[in-house]
């Protein structure tokens, strides 16, 4: 291995692959710089944010902590409504992310996919098959 991305063997996995795989990872397709410039600043939020909690009542007091997390935690929600108003603009179908949900304080509503199945499911005799519905 040369520079930690060049195998000898072909099918041993690179890094990236590996790091792909982690669970608290993801991989994303960058189709605007802007994505770039996002990317940047979330990896560098994350360090921070992380840094910040570490810290919070070792060596940093909550006075300090707290009201730079709550503005972080505005900024997100911020730039979500944005994206939702751009999304209208455009006339793009978009879904909040469950996260920004509940940073929001709104209740989880159900995909009409799962709703039209929970109802199938519920007209069925009770042995968790939905029965055919006829329309």
């Amino acid at each position: 291995m040369a520079n930690g991305n060049v195998t000898t063997n072909p099918t041993e996995p690179t890094r990236w692959e590996i790091m792909a795989r982690e669970r608290n990872a993801r991989v994303i397709r960058c189709n605007t710089p802007d994505t770039y410039s996002l990317l940047d600043l979330a990896r560098n939020a994350d360090r921070v944010v992380r840094a910040l909690r570490n810290r919070l009542l070792v060596s940093l007091e909550p006075e300090q902590v707290v009201p730079l997390l709550a503005r972080y935690k505005q900024a997100i929600v911020d730039l979500n409504d944005l994206i939702e108003e751009m999304s209208r603009t455009c006339e793009m179908e978009y879904r909040v992310p469950r996260s920004i949900r509940r940073m929001k304080g709104i209740e989880e509503e159900e995909p009409d996919n799962v709703k039209a199945s929970t109802a199938k499911t519920k007209k069925s005799g009770g042995n968790g098959e939905a029965d055919p519905v006829k329309d």
